[in-house]
């Protein structure tokens, strides 16, 4: 896990190359590389951060030659089989993932990508062809960004150094805005919040022709097929089990010290006991948020450390308004652009706090919602596409399960559920005169789609994006790399094509899956009802303790609203139903907007406004 970054320009630049490596260095605080080389009538220069997790040595320093001398590599990520690999194309046995990684380019090409379980964002240089490849992991784990000008092309694993680095000032994307300001979407598409700044396509590599006027090819090596498997649920199960562990095995793979971030949840805390069939218990390293104010998971997180007997740690995240408005901007600094909940600060604060016990590497269980329909959205999801097919007594049946079971019905929230039923919106429009081009993206079920494309949808667009997106940013931001089991390729597309009923069924989410952790896990959690997550006081904070300087930001010398982003006073009414409890007015409706004005102070000398 480390930070990349380079170019490819008509001129040597080595002071670039440094000055990325000092502003990344949160991402690689184990040291730092870079390399010139031309190529043609090109200078490819490439800086990389390190975050030493396999392979301490030197021997693992980049940007890294391959054994022949003809190709360079500088990698972000982690190639969990490099094992496998090793063993499989006879590279010599003490090579870590980055070796294994070059050498299997090298032989390969990119055909290679196919062959990897892992995360990675790399930049591979080949001298004899001429091309310099950008890839990206198939879930997007890892960020890589691209600008081009006229002077030719830059790239970074964060947009933030290209922002500090790349010469000029940069226009707004005012369709990326919308997304986030009305829909609440991180990463939707390709496209950044600036314009001309894209993100290579997860699952993806495009290739650079150094000898031919820096012609741009893209092609996507992975796209799951959905075929639904009608295997016995049993059965399913037992191979659910089975491939759930071998994902976890590989992802402990490390030479530093490894925990997993224990929520409460029945992901999380799947994730920990499968731990423990590598490890004895005492080895077994959990961190869990917490907080003084009962807005928080302790009761199920110290029902699982109990049970399994891990070892656990608890933050406690609970600062004062004040505390916790210095903490958002260090949060949205980190993210990249603007953001929608407290809860990244609270992320950020828990990996402040493992990377001061020692610890570098974390599991965690973001995907499983998506791939086993843990959110409430996928229940409705599903009845409209029984509905489409008129089967109308399955309707009925399921919705019944639900009502009775007390899990995802009774917690219903209108103000959750107008992102996905825009009729029900009543919201005042706050959209300025700059934002007539945005247009709604689609994030309820299209009419073709099925559940399992649904789900895949998350997975590429509406969900997985965002989170990964700022979970990679709050770690590295302290140098830790997150690990995601449940986004091992293999299982996720075992579980998308799973047939409807095994993941949504007698009033459940996620059925197969508690069925899988069953006997391995606290009744309590693996058959929760609830699902509450981390929660924090950040509506209040808005309507009470924030108040002052959120009127200051928004409404008296607003970036925002002077650059026609918003309507001021469309804004005004919002905050002042929002303030007053009328109109049923979702907190993320005045975050939003706050966290993106404090985004653009912060960035305002290279914006174009």
């Amino acid at each position: 896990m480390c930070g990349i970054f380079g170019y490819v320009l008509k001129e040597s630049n080595k002071e670039i190359l440094n000055k990325a490596n000092i502003f990344q260095s949160h991402r690689g605080p184990d040291g730092y590389g870079y390399e010139i080389i031309k190529v043609g009538d090109y200078y490819i220069g490439l800086a990389h951060q390190r975050l030493s997790i396999i392979d301490l040595s030197s021997s693992g320093s980049q940007p890294m030659q391959s054994y022949a001398g003809k190709n360079l590599l500088c990698f972000n990520g982690e190639i969990y089989n490099y094992k496998e690999l090793r063993l499989e194309e006879k590279i010599v046995s003490s090579a870590g993932d980055t070796r294994v990684l070059v050498e299997l380019l090298s032989r390969h090409g990119t055909s290679a990508c196919e062959k990897l379980n892992g995360m990675w964002a790399f930049a591979f240089l080949d001298q004899t062809k001429g091309t310099l490849t950008l890839s990206r992991d198939r879930f997007g784990e890892k960020p890589l960004y691209l600008f081009s000008n006229s002077e030719g092309i830059y790239f970074a694993s964060e947009l933030k150094t290209l922002l500090e680095l790349v010469p000029g000032k940069f226009d707004l994307n005012y369709q990326v805005i919308g997304e986030f300001l009305v829909q609440g979407l991180t990463d939707f598409s390709q496209a950044s919040i600036l314009k001309g700044v894209f993100q290579i396509a997860p699952g993806s590599n495009l290739s650079i022709d150094l000898f031919d006027s820096l012609n741009r090819k893209s092609e996507n090596y992975w796209a799951p097929k959905i075929i639904q498997n009608n295997r016995p649920l049993d059965d399913s199960i037992e191979e659910l089990i089975n491939l759930f562990q071998e994902s976890v095995n590989l992802r402990l793979r490390s030479d530093v010290p490894v925990a997993v971030l224990l929520s409460g949840g029945i992901d999380s805390s799947a994730i920990t006991a499968s731990m423990e069939n590598i490890l004895s218990p005492e080895k077994v390293r959990t961190l869990s948020a917490v907080n003084e104010i009962g807005m928080d998971e302790k009761e199920h997180i110290d029902s699982v450390n109990y049970y399994l007997g891990s070892k656990p740690t608890l933050v406690n995240v609970n600062p004062d308004a004040n505390e916790a408005l210095k903490l958002m901007e260090l949060a949205i600094f980190h993210n990249d652009m603007p953001i929608s909940d407290f809860s990244n600060v609270a992320h950020l604060s828990l990996m402040k706090k493992a990377a001061s016990m020692g610890v570098k590497v974390v599991l965690s269980g973001q995907g499983a919602d998506e791939i086993f329909c843990g959110y409430k959205k996928y229940v409705g999801f599903y009845a409209q596409q029984l509905l489409r097919e008129k089967k109308y007594l399955e309707v009925q049946k399921m919705l019944i399960n639900f009502l009775f079971n007390k899990t995802v019905i009774n917690q219903f929230k209108l103000s959750e559920a107008r992102r996905y039923l825009p009729f029900l919106n009543s919201d005042l429009n706050i959209l300025g005169e700059n934002m007539s081009c945005f247009a709604k993206v689609p994030v309820g079920l299209q009419d073709s789609m099925k559940l399992s494309d649904r789900q895949l949808y998350d997975l590429k667009k509406t969900s997985v994006p965002a989170l990964t997106h700022y979970e990679d940013r709050m770690s590295m931001a302290n140098g830790i790399e997150i690990r995601l089991p449940f986004l091992d390729h293999r299982l996720v597309e075992f579980a998308l094509n799973l047939p409807e009923s095994y993941k949504l069924q007698k009033g459940w989410t996620k059925y197969i899956l508690r069925r899988a952790v069953d006997k391995k896990l606290p009744n309590e959690v693996s058959w929760r009802k609830d699902k509450q997550g981390f929660l924090n006081p950040q509506a209040n904070w808005l309507k009470k303790e924030w108040k002052p300087i959120v009127k200051e930001h928004l409404f008296e010398d607003s970036i925002i609203s002077g650059s026609g982003i918003v309507k001021k006073e469309n804004l005004a009414k919002t905050y002042d139903y929002f303030c007053q409890d009328k109109g049923n007015i979702w907190y993320r409706s005045i975050f939003a907007p706050f966290s993106l004005e404090i985004w653009l102070r912060r960035n305002m000398e290279k914006i174009n406004l």
